[in-house]
């Protein structure tokens, strides 16, 4: 996660799946702290000139990119825990996990993805101002393995704000191709 910890935000590194981190936190808004606090970190992280020459890793026209583009959900709520006898750390099932997975694949890179109870969740503790980001709705979706469609939203943090162009164009092609898809 570059310099950002996750123990700074009272988080732990579950597991890695792939190239993908599983972490779990206290409370919801440390968890969305901490992502907005990634995206933020990755701007500043010193990565390879090899990769900063790639169109997508460089800062460019659409805004502050240096780096991976990397995708970050967010999801709160009741989950399986188990411990690994093997590691002696827990893990996560459930439909809480299913959803934070479904939350990271529709996100764009750049931004962090966050389901309505996550947003619901931060306006009741009065969170939401307090987060220095932009939210932007992605509209209603419908997700594998989750019965109804999800309302979800992206968060950019106002120091990469100058993305926001971009991520919304991004945002409109996805949702075209979802159109699209429903349309064959």
């Amino acid at each position: 996660f570059g310099s950002v910890s996750t123990v700074a935000w009272n988080g732990y590194e579950v597991k890695t799946i792939g190239d993908a981190f599983m972490v779990a936190f206290e409370n919801t808004c440390d968890a969305v702290s901490f992502s907005l606090s990634v995206q933020e970190g990755l701007v500043e992280a010193v990565w390879p000139v090899g990769l900063l020459q790639l169109d997508h890793c460089s800062y460019n026209d659409d805004g502050p990119w240096c780096g991976l583009r990397v995708r970050i959900g967010v999801h709160c709520g009741e989950v399986d825990a188990q411990l690994n006898s093997l590691t002696g750390r827990y893990d996560y099932f459930g439909n809480t996990v299913n959803k934070t997975a479904r939350m990271e694949g529709a996100c764009i890179g750049g931004a962090v993805a966050v389901t309505p109870e996550v947003m619901d969740e931060l306006r009741e503790r009065e969170e939401v101002d307090v987060l220095d980001a932009v939210v932007i709705s992605m509209g209603s979706t419908k997700f594998k393995g989750i019965e109804q469609h999800v309302r979800p939203f992206l968060l950019l943090p106002l120091s990469l704000l100058d993305r926001r162009t971009f991520i919304e164009s991004q945002l409109l092609l996805s949702r075209e191709d979802r159109r699209i898809k429903v349309q064959q």
